[in-house]
């Protein structure tokens, strides 16, 4: 009885694994620089401590001329090196 029970619930959880795998790869990932493989975070330190600002640079090695010349662009407008990163 408690083993079908458990194989009942492992089931479910395959399902909605499945469900959200499938959600996930639907849904559009943002296109914003912080997002991005390329982009280098910038970080301070106080105190012997480091702490994040919010900015940083782009190292993909295309030109800002090259990135439909913007060196923040929006999300209509992402440079042509967008890859998604590890956030």
């Amino acid at each position: 009885m408690l083993s079908e029970a458990i194989a009942k619930i492992e089931r479910e959880n395959r399902q909605l694994k499945e469900l959200l795998q499938r959600t996930y790869e639907t849904v559009p990932k943002p296109r914003q620089c912080e997002s991005c493989k390329y982009y280098v975070r910038h970080y301070g330190r106080q105190n012997g401590e480091y702490y994040r600002i919010y900015t940083g640079h782009c190292i993909c090695g295309v030109p800002l001329g090259k990135r439909k010349g913007k060196s923040r662009p929006t999300l209509e407008d992402t440079c042509l090196c967008f890859e998604e990163g590890v956030c």
